[in-house]
């Protein structure tokens, strides 16, 4: 039987506060103190009825790269590999008192690599569909004639000024051999200079397909000044972009000294 198998059957206090251990590890994506964060849900959507060459479209190469510093988002399915669970299952087990919380602690010490997510505290990490508001909304255009959803996320992060913002890989829509997808590029979301609104900056490309070949690709570069808590559309001739921010108040940090069962 597998190491994932048998750390089901653990006690439910042992797992709790293994999991406490392990979240304790330092993250970049984890909340900072004074950072501003909001939640953010999007849907990217094509029209398939759209005439796709009523304009010129431009095809510089600047339009269809995406940031060095973009990321694309996490999911919690990163961490559940063979080997992520073995070295969790191979972790001292002991944790009913203070000498087997102490031994977790130093096995996080020895292997700091290994963290589960925190679904309330991590950021660029997406959220679970009980959490999505979009949800009647995908449904009503995949139901529609002429609609077609393209991707959709929701997830949280700290909003900083421009130039401090991290671009989010987008690829979604039908994928055309190994790497090509129908949608591809970056979203960007920031503070305007007041930091009185969140800024959406789209720097996307639409790809039409000959087989597996790029045909053509249509920019979808668009900005968006928006106010928290309203649902916005960006519209474009090809693909439309829902969106919706409000802000998120960051749970505190759980304490191995004070674990809530």
């Amino acid at each position: 039987m597998s190491h994932a198998l048998n750390l089901l059957r653990l006690p439910i206090m042992t797992m709790g506060l293994l999991a406490l251990t392990l979240l304790a590890s330092p993250s970049d994506s984890m909340a900072q103190s004074g950072e501003r964060w909001y939640q953010v849900e999007v849907t990217l959507f094509l029209h398939e009825t759209g005439n796709f060459d009523e304009e010129n479209w431009l095809q510089e190469e600047a339009y269809f790269a995406v940031p060095g510093n973009a990321r694309a988002l996490s999911s919690m399915l990163d961490v559940l590999t063979l080997t992520d669970w073995d070295r969790l299952a191979d972790a001292p087990l002991a944790l009913a008192n203070s000498e087997g919380a102490e031994a977790a602690v130093q096995q996080r010490n020895a292997d700091e690599a290994f963290r589960l997510p925190d679904l309330s505290r991590d950021a660029f990490l997406q959220l679970p569909v009980e959490q999505h508001d979009f949800r009647q909304t995908n449904q009503a255009l995949e139901r529609a004639s002429g609609y077609r959803v393209l991707y959709h996320a929701a997830w949280r992060q700290p909003m900083t000024q421009a130039s401090r913002a991290t671009p989010i890989i987008i690829n979604g829509g039908r994928q055309f051999g190994e790497t090509a997808h129908e949608l591809q590029g970056s979203l960007r979301l920031f503070f305007n200079r007041n930091e009185t609104r969140v800024v959406l900056e789209s720097a996307l490309w639409f790809n039409q397909f000959a087989g597996e070949n790029i045909t053509r690709r249509i920019p979808v570069q668009s900005s968006r000044d928006m106010r928290s808590n309203e649902f916005h559309y960006l519209d474009h001739p090809v693909v439309g972009i829902l969106v919706q921010v409000f802000p998120y108040e960051v749970p505190p940090a759980v304490s191995l000294a004070n674990p809530q069962f």
